[in-house]
């Protein structure tokens, strides 16, 4: 442990103040006033101008999104800060040479003297809003990385933010700190979410099987981040962001911008939502849409159906059939995501003979496509390469049961989750 007591925010408030008063006793009155100027004028532009260094950082090897958006605005400041100095420099060096060479001796000692004490004057007022805006930082990533970084794993400076955070916390200087300002909205919502994550990995599934998300893992752009076994393991053992962050599949997946943005834009939207789905398994937005969910092809009940249709058809044909079905269906599956997708997994397909006298082939395929509520029925449109069926589906058994009408097939799924 860095700190043992609640002191450690009030050691950081000495050390900030008596090195700035420092400073100021060094540079004198007037480069202190000019910068507590640059301090207040940074701190209005640094959102502002810190978009420049949006463009700028992946050019110096930083190219983590979560880096450069934390970065920018503190370079934002950091650039203002030296613009402002610069000037300050200038003024006082003006001033040095009047007093210096014009002004006479005894005017020069006086000058300097009160240069000097009303500069630790005006240093010490930096300095209380130099603390008031690292209050502000150390509040912002506290909140983080509080919830977000396990106990077992936690780097020194982590330990050291997560320390001052709870020190703000306890001394009610966080009032200090968001009076400042605040941060969108949906920071706050991802490190609730992040947090809530780490510290139940067992959400992990849940969050997989979001209905709002799952259409995600179906992309062929994000197999390799879904079948990427050591993110797997690490996020089921409740692996810290940062380690996270730092494998490879997470790292090509934020190098493809234009799907982090799908990733990002379909989170946002879904946000509240699966919030509250991951604590409590439900979700407000998608439960009543008896549709969307996973589908387990029955062929039993599917086969009575298909005797009902046709009740002239032989005990031979009908064995024939039950053989081919229960072989070729057993590994159908019904994907229908809350996004109006749908995904039909290992669906059977008879392809003709290749040669003569040979007997025709199953082959299995995988299509996808979508889907729309038409009145008490669904509208099911799906491809596979160039061909494309429309199928009609019908929920019964109290949403247990998905009937689905392919031309004059008739398809049976049960409800598997």
């Amino acid at each position: 442990m860095i700190f043992n007591t609640r002191m450690s925010i009030w050691i950081l408030a000495i050390l900030v103040m008596a090195a700035v008063a420092l400073a100021g006793w060094r540079q004198g009155a007037i480069r202190a006033a000019i910068s507590f100027v640059g301090i207040l004028v940074a701190a209005l532009l640094a959102a502002p101008v810190g978009k420049l260094f949006h463009f700028l950082l992946p050019y110096v090897g930083v190219t983590n999104p979560i880096y450069v958006w934390a970065l920018s605005p503190i370079c934002g400041f950091i650039l203002i800060s030296i613009l402002f100095k610069v000037a300050a420099q200038s003024v006082h060096s003006k001033v040095e040479v009047y007093y210096k060479y014009k002004a006479g001796d005894l005017r020069l000692t006086l000058w300097e003297r009160l240069n000097a004490r009303l500069g630790i004057c005006v240093g010490l007022i930096n300095g209380a809003i130099y603390f008031v805006l690292i209050s502000f930082l150390i509040f912002n990533f506290s909140y983080w990385t509080s919830q977000t970084a396990g106990a077992a794993n936690q780097p020194a400076a982590t330990r050291l933010i997560n320390r001052l955070g709870a020190d703000l916390q306890t001394d009610n200087l966080n009032r200090v700190a968001s009076a400042v300002a605040t941060l969108p909205p949906l920071y706050y919502k991802f490190a609730d979410l992040s947090g809530f994550l780490v510290q139940n990995p067992q959400a992990g599934i849940r969050f997989a099987e979001y209905p709002g998300l799952v259409s995600l893992w179906e992309r062929a752009d994000m197999q390799g981040l879904v079948q990427d076994s050591g993110l797997t393991n690490a996020l089921a053992s409740g692996a810290s962001p940062s380690q996270i962050m730092d494998s490879q599949s997470v790292q090509d997946l934020l190098k493809n911008k234009t799907l982090s943005k799908t990733i990002w834009d379909t989170v946002v939207t879904n946000l509240t939502d699966l919030s509250s789905y991951l604590e409590t398994g439900k979700s407000a937005k998608f439960d009543s849409e008896k549709l969307v969910g996973h589908w387990e092809f029955n062929p039993t009940v599917t086969l009575a159906w298909l005797r009902q249709d046709r009740p002239k058809m032989t005990a031979s044909e009908m064995r024939a059939v039950r053989s081919w079905m229960f072989q070729s269906y057993s590994q159908t599956r019904l994907l229908v995501a809350g996004d109006n997708q749908i995904f039909v997994r290992s669906l059977p397909r008879i392809r003709a003979a290749a040669a003569a006298g040979q007997p025709p082939s199953t082959e299995l395929n995988n299509w996808k496509g979508d889907w729309n509520l038409d009145g008490n029925s669904y509208t099911l449109h799906i491809t596979l390469e160039n061909e494309e069926k429309f199928l009609t589906g019908i929920i019964t058994s109290e949403g247990l049961r998905l009937t689905i009408k392919d031309g004059k097939n008739t398809l049976i799924f049960d409800r598997a989750d």
